[in-house]
């Protein structure tokens, strides 16, 4: 892969992406062109597990756009919209687990990438976070207007999007929008050590677990179950099972086997 904007490395099994689109990570052309290929290259890489996004420029995970850039919107910016919406989708449902680690500002664009990964994680002191565009008069349109509420329920997220409002670390705990706060200087380590116990669980369970939960959200209970009767008959026969089981009986840790994205 030829990427420009981005870096990827596989490392014990976690896939590290690492955003580096100095100042604030924005999300060009050029960043949805190597996410693509990054998420293509996941897709057909069985040696990945898990997957870690983070970001090299200090201050900031992202902020989505440059507000410079804002001031001269037009028709082919807008067209760029399906793109992103097609990259947040993708990361959503990939399946392995993603984790963010925010070392900085996550607002707008930023933060609705961070909520697409399932766990997220900030340095403490490291910015805020929060999806500020009213305060611009405009509106969250990567997806924040829909998963927000989602992940912190309506009446919280609402208020974040009517008031513009960006939280502490603190805040953002509080409410569940984070799963935990580590140390700045150790948030990198920390989350990589966090994504590497990840890839050692049952990778096609997850991955079913991940399709069953997205099934419910966002096309209602009845599809849910139905999707989630159609896993468990995938996933009892698997190699992973029946390890799980041995190991549980035998009082050992379980060695998983299965294989990521291809397994579900």
């Amino acid at each position: 892969m030829e990427l420009s904007v981005l870096t990827y490395e596989i490392i014990d099994n976690v896939a590290v992406i690492e955003m580096n689109n100095p100042p604030v990570n924005a999300l060009t052309p050029a960043f949805l062109n190597d996410f693509n290929q990054v998420l293509g290259n996941l897709k057909g890489d069985n040696k990945s597990r898990a997957v870690l996004l983070a970001s090299a420029c200090q201050g900031f995970f992202s902020t989505g756009d440059d507000v410079n850039e804002l001031k001269e919107i037009d028709e082919h910016m807008i067209s760029l919209l399906p793109k992103v919406h097609e990259l947040m989708n993708d990361l959503e449902t990939l399946p392995l687990p993603t984790v963010a680690a925010i070392n900085g500002h996550a607002l707008g664009g930023g933060l609705e990438l961070a909520l697409v990964c399932d766990f997220r994680f900030m340095g403490k002191d490291s910015g805020r976070i929060g999806l500020p565009e009213v305060r611009l008069g405009m509106i969250p349109a990567f997806g924040g207007t829909q998963r927000l509420p989602m992940i912190i329920g309506k009446t919280k997220a609402v208020e974040m999007m009517f008031k513009g409002l960006a939280i502490t670390p603190e805040e953002a705990k509080q409410i569940g929008l984070i799963n935990d706060i580590f140390p700045q200087q150790d948030l990198n380590e920390r989350c990589l050590d966090y994504t590497k116990r990840l890839a050692r669980q049952a990778t096609g369970a997850i991955a079913r677990i991940k399709s069953c939960v997205n099934t419910g959200l966002y096309e209602g209970l009845e599809k849910g179950l139905a999707r989630e009767m159609t896993a468990f008959r995938e996933n009892i026969f698997s190699p992973d099972v029946k390890e799980g089981i041995d190991a549980f009986l035998s009082g050992r840790k379980p060695a998983f086997t299965e294989e990521g994205p291809d397994s579900a």
